[in-house]
């Protein structure tokens, strides 16, 4: 059995942050950049699983690209 897709990619159960091998059950893949993380990488916010705080953080607060839309007060 190949951890590589078809098309020569990255292999597809390894954990995108830390780049350990997993079994495909274990790997969650980011609701805000869609890289998949491993249990060891989860960085939860609220109820809720994220691969990094950055991708948290932008869910929760929004990005400075966010910021440059509201009007100054």
């Amino acid at each position: 059995m190949s951890l590589l897709e078809d098309e020569g990619e990255a292999p597809v159960d390894v954990c995108g942050r830390c780049g350990r091998m997993c079994e495909p059950a274990e790997l969650q893949l980011c609701p805000v950049c869609g890289k998949p993380y491993c249990p060891y990488c989860v960085y939860r916010v609220g109820s809720r699983n994220y691969c990094s705080r950055p991708c948290g953080d932008s869910f929760f607060f929004g990005s400075d690209v966010d910021d440059e839309e509201l009007p100054e007060e």
